[in-house]
């Protein structure tokens, strides 16, 4: 019984013995990871640091909203997504605000001692958004307008269909490696579109419909100024030469030139015989 008891004791501290080697291993093999982790942190450039350092900012988001009194508030926002501000300030405020599903980006803004009503007025005309009221609910949606331009003398049809065949065949960014072919490719009225724009045709003779934000309509209006023109005419005034005058010059030099070449090839033949 006594030698079975020696052998147990002498087996439990042998585990430990092992389990306490294999902790210090570890612990060894850690430490050295970290130490080569820090030297190679160390080791790189100060710009890659820097480059590194501030995309971790970037990732970071901040969103503020502290009242100051007479329902007046200080929001100070940073890289924050425009769903997530309309949520929180309805959750918090207790304000009913549908968001409509197509709207995207972030916003930052730093605001002083304004209004709820007006932050969101000011946020969403920043992010070209519209913020309609309908009963207690606010419906935050996209500000897009609808346009007709009606041509005359561009078929607007052949407009529509230039310009898709021409974004069919826009220039892509070359694989790495590949060689780069460079094709000429002519801008339309569709790389005046923002990404939510549309441009079809009109229900009115030779028309077009453009549904886009503000600030596009705009430059799609002055591309079309710029290209429906017909060819031009102009009058010119003749006050020391008659209109006649010069018909007969034009009409008395055509027909010197051709008595010339006929008498070239009656030279031409008697030479020959």
């Amino acid at each position: 019984m006594i030698k079975i008891l020696q052998l147990l004791y002498f087996f439990i501290i042998l585990i430990w013995s092992i389990g306490v080697a294999f902790s210090q291993e570890s612990s060894v093999a850690e430490s050295a990871q970290a130490l080569k982790q820090a030297s190679e942190e160390a080791q790189k450039p100060e710009a890659v640091q820097k480059k590194e350092g501030e995309e971790k900012k970037q990732v970071e988001s901040v969103l503020s909203i502290k009242e100051t009194g007479n329902n007046l508030y200080s929001i100070e926002l940073r890289n924050v997504e425009l769903k997530d501000f309309f949520r929180v300030i309805a959750h918090d405020y207790n304000l009913n605000i549908l968001v409509d599903e197509n709207i995207q980006g972030k916003v930052t803004a730093s605001l002083t001692n304004i209004s709820l009503k007006e932050a969101l007025e000011r946020i969403a005309e920043m992010n070209n958004l519209v913020l309609k009221k309908e009963g207690n609910v606010i419906i935050v949606k996209p500000n897009l307008v609808t346009r007709i331009f009606i041509l005359k003398h561009v078929e607007a049809e052949s407009l529509l269909e230039e310009g898709a065949q021409s974004e069919a065949g826009a220039p892509q960014e070359p694989e790495e490696g590949a060689v780069s072919q460079e094709k000429s490719y002519k801008a339309t009225i569709y790389d005046l579109l923002s990404p939510q724009g549309k441009v079809l045709l009109g229900k009115y003779p030779n028309s077009i419909m453009v549904i886009d934000y503000p600030e596009n309509i705009e430059k799609i209006a002055t591309y079309i100024k710029m290209i429906d023109k017909g060819m031009e005419s102009k009058i010119f005034k003749l006050k020391y030469i008659r209109v006649d005058e010069i018909i007969g010059e034009e009409k008395g030099s055509e027909s010197e030139s051709t008595s010339t070449g006929g008498t070239e090839e009656e030279a031409t033949t008697e030479s020959g015989g």
